[in-house]
């Protein structure tokens, strides 16, 4: 038993079945010394049947605006956590069981606080993006595809900082200078997203989360470059074995060469002046659009209370 206050908050496309709600309820109240529930759903859910629940702890309904990105749906309801450990939950709420919330909690007895939940992904495509945007990351820093994460009051307060300079909230968790664990959970990772949401959300994480708009452009002015050098260098050959120079095309692929790498140059510098500007007067808003709270309707058990 976490002899603590523990938050959980649930990101679904829809409010949980109100029996999800009170099942979760009881395993938070054998789990945990005192407990919440947060629930994110999007603009259109009705909360009004769940005031009815048999609930231990409070239960808060967050609903977002009709344009609120998935992570900035996840930081309205982490903003309102107010337990000393906080999962967040982007999987089925049935899968949410006593086993997985103990794994989940578990390393922080050790001092740990942030766990990355990573879940059974079964995408090769998307394995295959994962290690490429991790190729322009920093290897102490890797970003992962999780089903939730657990936060400790610090790590959150952190978290809750950055977003203000940062959207992406996988970028944001990889890059708290935190300790960190990673957990296996038996849960598939969330797909509630069409393809087209995927591609941006993926072009996003390259171009804000990567060296993605620095390492290209220089890539490409090495290769330009390579080329200039190598026409220069084959022209002097020439000269020097044949007493002539070489037709007119080597001194075009030397220029060419030359100025296109330093052209792409200036872009990558460019680009990586302009992304840390960015992130300077960038602001995020919150995205709540309502909040409903159903408090507690009866006492805790006591005899369960270790």
């Amino acid at each position: 038993m976490k002899q603590a206050y523990v938050s959980v908050v649930l990101s679904a496309a829809e409010l949980p079945d109100p029996r999800e709600i009170e099942r979760l309820d009881k395993l938070l109240e054998q789990e945990s010394r005192l407990h919440e529930i947060i629930a994110v759903v999007p603009h259109s859910a009705d909360p009004q049947e769940y005031e009815r629940m048999d609930l231990s702890g409070p239960f808060t309904s967050i609903t977002t605006h009709v344009r609120a990105t998935p992570d900035a749906a996840v930081i309205a309801g982490l903003s309102r956590a107010v337990g000393d450990f906080v999962v967040e939950w982007r999987g089925e709420p049935t899968l949410l069981d006593a086993e997985t919330l103990a794994r989940a909690l578990h390393p922080t007895d050790g001092g740990g606080e942030l766990v990355e939940l990573t879940g059974t992904e079964s995408s090769t495509l998307s394995k295959a993006f994962y290690r490429a945007v991790n190729s322009l990351r920093p290897r102490a820093v890797p970003v992962r595809k999780t089903v939730g994460r657990t936060y400790s009051r610090h790590c959150l307060g952190q978290l809750l900082s950055a977003n203000a300079f940062e959207p992406q909230l996988d970028v944001l968790s990889a890059e708290l200078p935190v300790h960190r664990s990673v957990v296996s959970v038996d849960a598939p990772n969330p797909h509630r997203k069409s393809f087209v949401e995927r591609l941006a959300e993926g072009g996003t994480l390259l171009s804000k989360g990567t060296r993605f708009g620095s390492t290209i452009p220089l890539s490409l002015a090495a290769v330009s470059a390579f080329f200039g050098v190598a026409a220069a260098l084959y022209a002097l050959g020439v000269l020097v074995l044949r007493g002539r120079t070489p037709e007119g095309w080597t001194t075009l692929m030397v220029v060419i060469g030359l100025g296109q790498a330093a052209i792409l140059a200036m872009l990558g510098m460019v680009w990586t002046r302009i992304d840390a500007m960015a992130r300077g007067f960038s602001t995020r808003r919150d995205a709540t659009g309502g909040v409903t709270v159903v408090p507690p309707t009866r006492e805790r058990d006591s005899s369960d209370q270790k």
